[in-house]
């Protein structure tokens, strides 16, 4: 075998052990660039990034993964949006955020997004096809900067089909952009609870008369959230 074809083949073994001793679902370290100097920081994302249920928008965990990290953030939070579904208070989903990100140059963006597009009566066919537009968009606006994508947050352990459906799509469509990291709620189950049932972390962590996480939730997401970052070489 000559030596550039021996070579090849080390590279495609190299490779296949690699794919082979990181499972689906489990972030990937040394993906990052690495970022020197203080780290600015845009998260985008849905009514859990804006920090509904909290006492405060600041107990949110975009906010509280901020100031752990010590990191300056601009934190976009659009309340019912999604990559599909408009928000009925103010018309918007999630692309109407990409604007301020994009103004604050950031050198990580983490975007979090998805749930809404699970609801009844929001064409979840359309979810890969508008995930990518609005991913593509920030990667043509932030070339250098690292983007997290964060798959839907479900909270309790039982997500149904179309939740899994959604989840699925994003993740196809961030594949596609280069340079991109995924995080999956979902298979990690950051929750495990039942939501109707109130039991397991549910009964702790949930503002029920919100619909979303309380203070104590939204520290547990920022935990989870602050693992996978560090595992992915984002800090």
């Amino acid at each position: 075998m000559r030596r550039g074809a021996a070579l090849a083949c080390a590279l495609l073994i190299a490779l296949a052990v690699t794919l082979v001793a990181c499972p689906a679902g489990v972030p990937r370290a040394a993906a990052a660039t690495p970022v020197t100097g203080p780290v600015h920081v845009a998260f985008l994302g849905d009514s859990y990034t804006f920090g509904v249920g909290a006492t405060a928008p600041t107990n949110g965990y975009a906010y509280l993964v901020a100031r752990h990290e010590r990191w300056t953030a601009r934190v976009v939070g659009l309340p019912g949006s999604g990559y599909v579904r408009v928000a009925i208070r103010d018309n918007k989903d999630i692309a109407a955020g990409l604007a301020a990100v994009i103004a604050a140059q950031p050198q990580v963006v983490i975007v979090e997004c998805g749930h809404n597009d699970a609801m009844p009566r929001v064409d979840d066919l359309r979810t890969g096809a508008a995930a990518y537009r609005d991913l593509s968009a920030l990667r043509a606006a932030l070339p250098h900067a690292t983007i997290v994508v964060v798959g839907p947050v479900w909270l309790d352990g039982f997500p149904d089909q179309r939740a899994l459906y959604v989840r699925h799509a994003i993740h196809v469509a961030q594949r596609r952009i280069p340079g991109t990291l995924w995080i999956d709620p979902i298979a990690e189950h950051w929750f495990t609870g039942s939501w109707t049932r109130h039991t397991g972390d549910d009964a702790t962590m949930i503002n029920y008369a919100a619909g979303h996480p309380n203070n104590l939730g939204y520290r547990h997401m920022a935990r989870r959230l602050e693992a996978d970052l560090q595992a992915l070489g984002v800090h």
